[in-house]
């Protein structure tokens, strides 16, 4: 994973550019990817798929002296900025300028113009550290940018492994931010990683996985809609980034917080002495693809497994020193956890109306010897019909769901029960966050 983040990280990642491609012909070196192609100019309902954009030269002068240039940082120029070339005076320079007076020394990655429709490529932007603006003199100040633009196309790679029931689980990591490595291209590293140890775990898997690797929300949009089928049959998806900072795991839930994705991550964290801290609201976390994806129309519930505070969050110093495989290593497994779990689970669904004879299959418990174990097991019969599965009713009596997983096993041996599919429909409509995980 940290290889592959290296070989990517210098390129010069957008929406749409030159080396998009070079990067995806890197990683599909390295995992199977089919790469999506969608042509500059396109429409996708309001979407438009902008220009490829590849910057040639940027710098800014005080007469020879050199005071930040693109070759010195990528940040220095703002992505879907336009050629420009003059002489400036300090106060219009300055009206140009990205900085961050709370990290002095640092570029600063400046999304604005590539993500808003009516300033790209009609404005220039640059990123200058805040002390070296703090030393300008008044000027004046030669700029001197130069970008070649050209119809190319989005691209999207998909890693893929397709399951039997028909239904996916989604890993969606944007790979758009350029001189950025945890911010986008450790999320690709690790939703890669985590399909391909599902797919040789679960070579006939019941769910599908699916890697997403997008330019960030133009990128889920048009994916979106262009594949209702699989937006449709879908149960659930997961974004991630800042995936190898050495930091705290960091846990958004649901647009409704307590879906059956929610419940299945928080339960595989709580289970892995992982729950973490801090775990946040629907759009109180960073803010990325599951904005997209769980969306009222689109509806997939989505939640995004990051990691916080990140303090070179969009500046030069989220480089790879800041990439650590352990954390990489953490999230992967969390991932793969969670997949253990989906193809473990099932919705018990009773083939008799009336009540089992018990001692008939060795499913009875004494109820004055045993009392407890015979209230349990009556409590999970009860649960047989409310359609919920293994691991809700585990969650709504409040016991291990490995308890609940034997009794109800034994009951699919002796042909009981029925075991029933996890449906999208299922996963979107069966709401409850039970107070055991609340609490947590």
């Amino acid at each position: 994973m940290k290889s592959l983040i290296k070989k990517i990280f210098s390129k010069n990642r957008t929406i749409s550019s030159r080396e998009c491609s070079e990067a995806m012909e890197i990683i599909a070196s390295v995992y199977p990817i089919e790469v999506k192609n969608y042509p500059a100019g396109t429409e996708y309902q309001t979407w438009q798929i902008p220009q490829e954009w590849n910057p040639v030269k940027a710098e800014l002068l005080e007469g020879k002296k050199v005071i930040a240039s693109y070759e010195e940082s990528p940040l220095f120029l703002a992505p879907y900025s336009r050629s420009f070339s003059g002489w400036v005076n300090k106060e219009d320079l300055l009206n140009h300028i990205l900085t961050n007076p709370s990290i002095p020394d640092a570029f600063c990655y400046e999304f604005r113009l590539a993500y808003d429709y009516n300033r790209r490529l009609k404005e220039w932007r640059i990123s200058v550290p805040f002390e070296r603006v703090q030393a300008l003199s008044e000027g004046p100040f030669y700029v001197n940018i130069e970008v070649e633009t050209r119809d190319g196309s989005m691209l999207i790679g998909e890693y893929s492994h397709e399951g039997s029931g028909g239904s996916w689980v989604m890993f969606l990591a944007h790979y758009c931010h350029i001189g950025q490595a945890n911010d986008g291209l450790a999320g690709v590293a690790v939703v890669l990683e985590a399909v391909r140890r599902i797919r040789q775990k679960y070579p006939k898997s019941f769910y599908g996985y699916k890697a997403l690797l997008m330019p960030e929300t133009i990128g889920s949009s048009v994916y979106a809609s262009t594949h209702e089928k699989e937006i449709d049959s879908s149960i659930g998806a997961v974004f991630s980034e800042m995936s190898g900072a050495d930091t705290s795991l960091q846990l958004v839930l649901s647009r409704r917080g307590d879906t059956y994705i929610d419940r299945v991550f928080l339960h595989v964290l709580k289970e892995m002495g992982k729950l973490p801290k801090r775990i946040l609201p629907f759009r109180k976390g960073w803010g990325n693809d599951e904005l997209v994806f769980d969306s009222p129309g689109v509806g997939v519930p989505t939640i995004s497994l990051d990691r916080y505070p990140f303090e070179a969050y969009h500046t030069h110093h989220d480089n790879l020193s800041l990439v650590v495989k352990e954390r990489l290593e953490e999230i992967v497994e969390i991932f793969t956890k969670v997949a253990d779990l989906l193809e473990s689970d099932y919705i018990p669904k009773p083939l008799n109306r009336v009540p089992i004879y018990m001692t008939r299959f060795n499913l009875y418990a004494d109820w004055t010897q045993n009392r407890t174990r015979y209230d349990l097991n009556t409590s999970i019969l009860e649960s047989l019909w409310t359609g919920l599965s293994v691991l809700d009713i585990a969650l709504s009596l409040e016991v291990e769901e490995s308890v609940v997983r034997e009794y109800v096993d034994k009951l699919a041996a002796h042909q009981l029960i029925e075991k029933l599919p996890i449906t999208p429909a299922y996963a979107r409509q069966t709401r409850f966050l039970p107070r055991v995980l609340k609490e947590a």
